[in-house]
């Protein structure tokens, strides 16, 4: 089957309760995961859960009356990551006639108007057919002053990559693309793919709007070096993915993306001075990292497994 370029042709409709389905990866959920999927009932038409490998009990609140006609499981025996969770619940969605999917991970908290946001985003854009992203604004995300941004009155700015979290996805970019990347399993699965998309000529944006509630890891406020830090706290098998993964996305998107990657290794020394100095289980992270530093240049992707119960680590 031939995909159209998105481009080639009109009639992406902008992102409704009748155009969005929306798509959670779970892991494990907690108990919130019910109350958060109900905030979405009146944002989108569909919600999929693709489940990776938990047990009944971390779904039993699924089974709640006002969500059990509205909410379509796609479990997974084991955990096959978060690049082909996204990949199967596209594909449903796209299945069911859906031509944007929201997708959001299990302990993020939308607002109302998360949908809305995106949509204001969608009308805003000059070449609407060009989108492969429209991300959300978060908060307490440490987003640039007004001033700054170009164009900062309107409901939009462009942006190299957007996280998973709050991001609708146009269904027919997303197919051309041919799909997030499972190799990855975890870590920098939404960046690869919008700097993909970036490189092949389509738009990312983020709304302006903020209408998500999401942390970055586990944050905590430390004081080390003479300042105060605020290391994510992710585990050591995270460390090993994202060190990995960034490593990869790194050679790929260099000359495409340069700006970005630049920016990034930067941000990736932050991290790393943050895990020396204002984070615990030091060892076991350098360690992982160090695996990810040999990987990357090796080919070798996909899951990995440590000594510390690698599946809960690697939770969405």
């Amino acid at each position: 089957m031939t995909v159209d370029r998105p481009g080639q042709r009109a009639g992406t409709p902008s992102p409704h309760s009748t155009s969005v389905a929306a798509v959670v990866v779970t892991f494990h959920p907690g108990p919130d995961l019910a109350t958060m999927l109900a905030s979405l009932l009146n944002q989108a038409g569909a919600i999929i859960v693709v489940d990776n490998g938990s047990c009944a009990a971390d779904l039993s609140s699924l089974a709640e009356p006002v969500l059990r006609d509205r909410v379509e499981i796609v479990a997974n025996a084991e955990n096959r990551g978060i690049g082909a969770g996204l990949n199967q619940g596209l594909r449903r969605a796209k299945e069911r006639g859906f031509s944007w999917v929201l997708t959001l991970d299990q302990d993020s908290v939308p607002f109302p108007s998360l949908v809305a946001a995106g949509a204001r985003a969608f009308e805003a854009h000059p070449d609407r057919e060009r989108l492969a992203a429209i991300g959300a604004s978060l908060v307490g995300e440490d987003r640039s002053s007004p001033a700054s941004i170009p164009n900062a009155a309107a409901a939009y700015r462009r942006v190299p990559a957007v996280i998973t979290s709050g991001a609708l996805h146009s269904v027919r970019a997303w197919e051309w693309l041919g799909g997030f990347r499972e190799d990855y399993f975890i870590d920098c699965v939404d960046t690869e793919f919008c700097l993909r998309a970036r490189a092949r000529g389509l738009d990312v944006i983020a709304a302006t709007e903020p209408a998500l509630g999401h942390n970055i890891g586990t944050p905590t406020r430390k004081r080390a070096l003479g300042r105060w830090m605020m290391p994510t706290n992710h585990s050591p098998l995270r460390r090993y993915y994202m060190t990995r993964n960034r490593l990869s996305l790194w050679r790929r998107y260099a000359r495409s993306d340069g700006r970005f990657v630049l920016k990034d290794m930067r941000q990736s020394i932050r991290e790393w001075i943050g895990v020396a100095f204002a984070e615990g289980d030091r060892p076991a992270k350098f360690r992982a990292g160090i695996a990810g530093l040999i990987d990357a240049p090796l080919g070798r992707f996909g899951a990995r497994r440590f000594p510390e119960n690698p599946h809960r680590a690697a939770t969405p």
